[in-house]
Order: structure tokens, then sequence, then C-alpha cells
């Protein structure tokens, strides 16, 4: 008589498991790689020397030395001299310039005559981040040019320095990032994406592994072999994808808190755990998708759609509190947005527990889900009367 019950079940998934490619694939290959792109690719954590170009329509001693400190600046490097509008904008277009510079003819001029010479900037915002910190870095570059000749007249007309400073700038502002102090992009993608490919990894696999079974009639022999119990058959087959979603996901936290010394202004465990209730909260999702939709072509293509959906409903693009009201409400059905609450508030502020501890419920409260569609599910794993394709 053939072994019965959860750990026969979890044989039976491990045999499964290693018979065919795209289980290792999904479970180790992609993840991986995901890894290792989103690390190296944001290794500098800001992009730097981002091309632009400059017409210089003055060539004069103070637009050689305004083009130098244009490409002094970090995240900008002159590429191109250009000689007019169109040539710049035929560049931009090709992807080759993020930005380019007009100075105007007569600026020297106009500046020692007092006169206020008009600098042009146009950048190219459809690559928003490049756009914006091309922009961010010009305008500084526009203000101090403008400061060093207000000093240097001043100087000329007799006035002392904190005069002139107190001229230039009346107010000063002291501000601080909170949470992200280096303005690094990894920071605050990588602790999206990666668990979002994550996040959609888990959700296809656990669709695949189930809907397979029902799509091949082999549901009935995995039943039996979790004695004829549901609840045995599902712990079985999901329990091996959870020790090892749960070790990478604790991998995860450790390359990214320990050893890329990433902000955590809480305890590593905060994360940690609500890494592993993430995991959880997905499985539990998939199992309520499949049964939910018993074939598996149907089941998988939802199932892309809310692993995908799940990144952005998670807020970290567009604040969920600005979508239209008719949809935040959706925002809690994805386990991601509920993790990024957890992390955002832990991880980056070091909030106390008492402000992100319902997101810890919302996650557990997930687990529901099977039982919902449980006795459905056994139906179509016992009847089988779903179509195969």
């Amino acid at each position: 008589m053939k072994q019965q019950g959860v750990i026969a079940v979890v044989r039976r998934e491990l045999h499964r498991m290693v018979s065919r490619r795209i289980y290792l694939v999904t479970i180790f290959l992609i993840p991986l790689f995901s890894y290792i792109l989103f690390m190296t690719l944001f290794h500098s954590g800001l992009p730097t020397n981002l091309p632009l170009a400059v017409i210089d329509q003055d060539n004069t001693s103070l637009s050689h030395n305004l083009i130098r400190q244009i490409d002094v600046l970090q995240m900008s490097e002159v590429r191109m001299h250009l000689s007019d509008f169109r040539e710049a904008e035929h560049e931009m277009k090709k992807g080759a310039i993020f930005a380019f510079v007009i100075i105007p003819k007569n600026m020297q001029a106009d500046l020692l005559s007092g006169h206020q010479p008009e600098l042009t900037f146009y950048y190219n915002n459809a690559y928003f981040i490049p756009g914006s910190l091309l922009m961010k870095d010009l305008n500084l570059m526009s203000s101090l040019s403008s400061a060093s000749v207000s000093l240097s007249t001043g100087l000329a007309k007799g006035k002392t320095v904190e005069q002139i400073i107190g001229e230039l700038q009346p107010i000063v502002l002291d501000s601080h990032l909170i949470g992200n102090p280096y303005t690094n992009y990894s920071v605050y993608l990588s602790n999206v994406l990666m668990p979002g490919i994550l996040q959609l990894m888990i959700l296809l696999l656990t669709v695949f592994s189930i809907g397979l079974e029902l799509k091949e009639a082999t549901s009935r022999i995995w039943l039996y072999t979790g004695g004829k119990s549901i609840l045995k058959a599902l712990a079985g087959k999901l329990l091996p994808y959870t020790l090892i979603f749960t070790a990478i996901v604790i991998f995860q936290n450790v390359i990214l808190f320990r050893i890329s010394d990433f902000p955590l202004h809480s305890h590593i465990l905060t994360m940690i755990v609500a890494s592993i209730l993430f995991v959880l909260a997905t499985q539990a999702l998939g199992v309520f998708i499949i049964g939910t939709l018993p074939i598996l072509r149907n089941a998988m293509s939802f199932g892309a759609v809310m692993g995908i959906l799940g990144i952005s409903y998670s807020g970290f693009t567009f604040p969920v509190e600005q979508m239209p009201l008719v949809v935040q409400p959706l925002s809690w059905f994805f386990p991601m947005r509920h993790f990024f609450q957890i992390y955002q508030n832990s991880a980056l502020n070091g909030a106390p527990l008492v402000y992100y501890w319902h997101s810890y419920l919302i996650l557990a409260l997930f687990l529901i889900l099977p039982f919902i569609v449980m006795i459905r599910l056994k139906k179509a794993m016992i009847y089988q009367n779903y179509p195969a394709q």
C-alpha cells in the first residue's frame, strides 16, 4: 500500500519539480537573474554622466566657463557641441542626448551692461529620471552662474560678501531627505521590483503546479496520495515551494540590508517576517485563483495580470491615495501593497509597529482565501469536469 499524507505528497511534488525544467527556471534562475540584474544595474545608486549637448551662440570666455561648469556636474556630461536647434532636436529624438542648452548671443555683453540674458534648457521628460536629474543640475548651474555674476558686480560696487549673499538668498532653506538621504534609486527600486518579480513567479508557479494536475488528469492521484484530504494534498504540494521561497526572501533581505547596507531603521526580523508572510499570502492568492478558475490557461492569465498589477498597486510608482476613489479599494487585494507599506514604514521611516501592524494582519488574512475555494477545488480534482485546454 502506497504511503499517504503530507510527506507522501511532498515527495511526489519534489519528483514532479525536478522532472520539469520550468520549475527550476521559475524557482531559481529568474529570481537569481533579477537579483543580479538590479544589484548591478543600480550599483551606483544614482545615474551619472547623463549625455547632453550645448549650442554656444555667444562663444565668449563666460560661455566657455559655463560649459565647463556644466560638464563638471555629477549628473551631466557635455557630449556634443552643436550649431542649431534642429540639429539638437534631431539628436534628442535619436536618444543620443537627454537635454541640450542654448547659450544666447551677446550673453556676456548683456550681463556686463546690466541686462538679463535668457539661458534656454530643453530636456526630454519622456525619460523621467534622466530628464528630471538633468533639469535639476541645469537649474542649479543657472542659479550658481547668476549668483557668481551678482557677486562680482556687488564686489565691484564696494559691497561686502555678507551683504551680497544676504541679497541673493535672504532666506536659507535647510532641507533633509528622510529615509533615503543619498537619493539612491536602488534603495527605492530594488526593494520593490525584486519582491515584485518574486510575487509574479510565486503566483504563476502556484497556479501552474495545481492547474497542471487538473489539465493532465492526475489530480485524483494527488488527492489520494494526500489521504483523500484536500488540506493535506494542498499542504504537501505547496510546502516545498514555501520553504524554497522563504529561503530566497531571507537571502534577499540579507543581501539588501546586510551586504548592500541599504537603509534599515528597524530590526531585520521585521522585514524577514513581512517577507515570509508575503510569500504565504501570495501562495494563498494563487490557490484562490486556480480554485476559482480551475482551467490552467485561464488561471495562468489571471495570475499574470494580478502579479503585474500588484507592482502598480503597491504605490511605489504612483500613490494609491491619488488614484481615483473607485479603484483605490482594489489595492487591498494585492499582497505587494501591504508588503510595501511595511517596508516603507519600518525599514525606511523607522516608524513604531502601531503605524503598520494592520499590514501584517492583512497579509495573514490572505491565508483564509484557500478555504473559500477548497470545496470547489476538491470537486474539480475528483470529477475533472473542466476543459483541459
